[in-house]
């Protein structure tokens, strides 16, 4: 079957222009991981199950991470427009 358009006349595919979301928060390492992890005051859920990125808008943010029988760690945390990387390990309480 012959190509209706016939070979010189069909449209040039316009260019595809492909922007990619780009995810950026807080990739966690918290120990122990059934620690709770808030932000903003907000209840993020257990480490272990938030999974390897914390998405959050880019700004700085009030971090706390809590789990009974240990000390609260808390910090201010500047996220950019890469993901920011955060290693917590609890210290049990006397």
């Amino acid at each position: 079957m012959e190509d209706p358009w016939g070979e010189d006349s069909r449209p040039a595919p316009a260019a595809a222009r492909v922007e990619r979301a780009v995810l950026t928060g807080l990739r966690l390492a918290v120990m122990p991981d059934q620690a709770h992890v808030y932000v903003d005051g907000r209840a993020m859920g257990i480490a272990r199950q938030l999974g390897a990125l914390l998405p959050l808008a880019p700004g700085v943010h009030q971090v706390s991470v809590q789990l009974e029988g240990h000390d609260t760690w808390r910090a201010e945390v500047r996220v950019g427009d890469r993901p920011e990387p955060i290693e917590v390990t609890l210290t049990a309480s006397p």
